[in-house]
């Protein structure tokens, strides 16, 4: 690894290391401030958190209520509360016929780092799915529905089921929600329908709201929290808010961001899952993000959470009757079941800079099909590992012809430094002019570290953001390649394969000190790094020191160049 290399790859670590602190600083991002002693709250998040708030609403006296809401007014009889369970291969999902809404969501695929399904929907937290009336100051999860029954069981041969949410209120408005599940997918279709409303002004718009938020799922929650985004697609344009601040002086810091005009969807997102909604029978007219941030204290650990909601805003025209149909899609960021909606969904998914996303595209790609064929991504991470560098192959022989004709041309370009000392412009000239004479790039030295950066940092990204890595075991003690090498032994080999690999080339006694710094510079580098991106370069160490003694076989390294023109005794000692 010579000089230019090895200074390319510290100011990569340094970019990948200090990137979100720039990105924190130019954005304004700060952490949650902690609440006055006296105003400290005890409690476990994972029981109870504070109600997310798209639009506040007051409270109403019951004796005013029929006369602020007029006809759409339940029964005087309410109906006793009844959980309605719905199991599929990807999920089992839990409603309540309080306002139709959703209040469980448990996946089947995906499990904690500890065991157990993950549950996506906070414990304590209000249902989601609700559809809020501004105008009316209305909530349809005040209503008691009556459903159609009392669970649905879907297989391969039965892939598809409808359940149905009525309400009749005194006036014979009936308002009507039905669900439509499938079997082997994460999204299901919800259709909201309300007749008779000739007597009933519910105002210009209402909203239809993911109101509970998500809950994380992660071991590192900090790491968890940060990837809290609400997302919206308006147009063309992919909107992201990822910082709900904490005002000043309040315990509990509540910021909303709202937009007008044509909305595709909105979404909300933890590191590894989203929330999404989809209008499909007409197009939203804007959307609202509620964000909470608040630090809670479980067992001596004090911990930030937060709670985002979302919602899309519709219009509503007079009429008799209002139809739409949504698509809820809730499950995992999985880039290729995103991609398959066509609707803009995979940009949710952070595959880094626009230069770098083509990258990663690929090289997720091929990892998630060699590992159709191969269940262990350790080992798809070796293949592809090799297959990169015989990529390169070609581009590193190049290259090391290329500093080998430079390390001939040392002499002659000494002797033209020594005659134009006092004429950069002169020497800048004839230097460019020897190097065409000679045929010689001097950057050709670069080549493979030209393409060998977008690769890495491409494997740095995907390794931190995609659902496919993540809590993928390799051997023994690598249970998740997402995540650093707890016992270090992947960047204590890194580290020695790299001392070795520079103990064998640099024979410059001015680069000496580099053969023990580097490779303690890169440990500290590497150690925190995902286990993948570790493992990655470390195979590529290795390849490149076999690489390294074929060319110095084949007399096409600098250092055997560089060995044979020293004077014999210097050779003997």
């Amino acid at each position: 690894m010579d000089k230019k290399t090895i200074v390319a790859f510290i100011l990569i670590a340094l970019i990948i290391i200090f990137y979100p602190y720039y990105m924190d600083l130019i954005t304004g991002g700060k952490k949650a401030q902690r609440p006055p002693a006296e105003k400290e709250r005890v409690t476990d998040t994972t029981q109870q958190i504070p109600p997310p708030v798209v639009e506040e609403q007051k409270e109403v006296p019951e004796e005013e209520f029929e006369r602020e809401v007029g006809v759409l007014t339940p029964a005087d009889t309410a109906l006793e509360e009844e959980i309605v369970t719905i199991d599929t291969k990807l999920y089992t999902a839990k409603f309540t016929t309080k306002g139709g809404e959703l209040k469980s969501f448990v996946l089947k695929e995906y499990q904690y780092s500890e065991g157990g399904n993950i549950e996506l929907l906070p414990s304590g937290a209000p249902t989601s799915l609700n559809l809020t009336f501004l105008h009316k100051d209305l909530n349809l999860n005040v209503f008691d529905f009556a459903v159609d029954r009392d669970g649905l069981l879907l297989d391969q041969h039965n892939s598809t089921g409808t359940i149905e949410f009525t309400l009749e209120t005194e006036s014979g408005i009936e308002i009507v929600k039905r669900y439509t599940f499938y079997y082997d997918r994460y999204h299901f279709d919800l259709e909201f329908e309300i007749t008779n409303l000739s007597q009933q002004d519910l105002g210009r718009k209402y909203l239809f709201v993911w109101s509970s938020g998500l809950r994380p799922t992660e071991k590192n929650r900090g790491e968890d929290l940060s990837r809290f985004f609400a997302y919206s697609m308006m147009g063309t344009e992919l909107d992201k808010t990822k910082d709900f601040k904490q005002p000043k002086d309040a315990e509990v810091g509540i910021m909303q961001e709202s937009g007008s005009g044509e909305t595709k969807w909105v979404a909300t997102t933890t590191k590894y899952f989203v929330a999404s909604l989809i209008p499909v029978s007409r197009t939203a007219s804007g959307f609202v993000a509620s964000g909470q941030r608040w630090e809670s204290v479980i067992g001596e650990e004090r911990l930030e959470t937060k709670n985002i909601n979302v919602s899309l805003e519709m219009p509503l025209e007079r009429g008799n009757s209002l139809k739409d149909k949504f698509m809820i899609y809730v499950g995992p960021i999985d880039y290729r079941v995103l991609k398959s909606y066509k609707i803009g969904l995979e940009n949710i998914v952070d595959l880094g800079w626009s230069v770098i996303r083509p990258f990663s595209i690929a090289i997720l790609w091929i990892l998630v099909n060699l590992h159709k064929v191969i269940a262990n991504y350790g080992i798809v991470i070796i293949l592809f590992t090799i297959l990169m560098k015989v990529v390169f192959h070609p581009l590193t022989h190049k290259s090391t012809k290329s500093m080998l004709k430079m390390q001939e041309l040392q002499p002659k370009m000494a002797a033209l430094k020594e005659k134009f000392k006092k004429d950069p412009a002169r020497l800048n000239q004839e230097t460019m002019k020897l190097y065409k004479q000679a045929g010689v790039n001097p950057l050709g030295g670069c080549l493979p570290l030209l393409f060998q950066m977008p690769v890495f940092w491409a494997f740095f990204t995907l390794f931190r953001s995609t659902i496919e890595l993540r809590q993928a075991s390799f051997i023994f003690w690598l249970k998740d390649l997402s995540q650093h090498d707890p016992i270090y032994v992947l960047p204590i080999v890194m580290a020695g394969t790299m001392f070795w690999q520079q103990k064998i080339t640099i024979r410059d006694p001015k680069q000496a000190a580099l053969v023990y710094l580097m490779p303690i510079m890169f440990f500290f580098f590497f150690f925190k790094f995902p286990a993948g991106l570790t493992l990655y370069w470390t195979v590529f160490n290795i390849l490149s020191l076999i690489e390294t003694y074929y060319f110095k076989k084949k007399g096409l390294h600098p250092s055997t160049v560089a060995r044979q023109a020293e004077p014999a005794k210097a050779r003997k000692r």
